[in-house]
């Protein structure tokens, strides 16, 4: 049985955040989970309902190939996500990629998953004001995105540079694909016609 791609949404995620990755998984068929804290639906921070495909305890690192977390303002509140916190290491020891986007690397950084690993944030003044225990500055790379081993953060604007990266540690589509991929999200350079076969 194939390992899925599973993709954790909290409350008031951030839409934007996932909608490049989604579908490209979605196109080469790899198996995609949705999940929230409890199962039930969650509300996006632009007011969408998505209604998930399960809860926390329906997945393990067993099954599990990558745990792709989006970005949300109550990343940064001890209190919320604290379930999908505890499990993160474990997935990471596991081999399972960790892919954090925008506020989600705040919290990584509060439970100690960025020590000792190139990563990136929002901001790295913002990091370290809400991580008063976060030391590892001179790790923190001025990118959109950055892969360390199978640790990939990202800058909540850099949900292209994001997808790039998931795309590229999971092989999908050869480099040349990803690529074009890339050059028309961004800057609306036309691929050639057997981009889209």
């Amino acid at each position: 049985m194939s390992k899925s791609i599973v993709v954790y949404l909290p409350e008031e995620f951030a839409d934007w955040e996932g909608a490049f990755l989604l579908p490209e998984l979605r196109q080469i068929k790899k198996p995609v989970t949705i999940v929230s804290e409890t199962g039930g639906p969650v509300l996006s921070i632009g007011g969408l309902k998505v209604h998930v495909d399960g809860g926390l305890t329906d997945v393990s690192p067993e099954n599990t190939e990558a745990l792709i977390l989006i970005g949300s303002d109550t990343w940064p509140i001890a209190a919320k996500n604290e379930k999908i916190l505890k499990m993160v290491p474990e997935f990471h020891k596991r081999g399972v990629l960790i892919g954090a986007i925008c506020a989600a690397t705040v919290a990584l950084a509060r439970i100690g998953m960025l020590d000792g690993r190139k990563h990136t944030s929002n901001d790295l003044g913002a990091l370290k004001q809400l991580v008063p225990t976060y030391r590892d500055e001179k790790n923190y790379q001025e990118e959109l995105a950055v892969t360390d081993g199978n640790l990939i953060t990202a800058s909540g604007v850099g949900y292209l540079e994001f997808t790039m990266a998931v795309m590229r540690h999971l092989n999908i589509y050869n480099e040349e694909k990803r690529q074009q991929w890339y050059a028309l999200y961004r800057s609306g350079i036309k691929p050639p016609l057997e981009f889209w076969s």
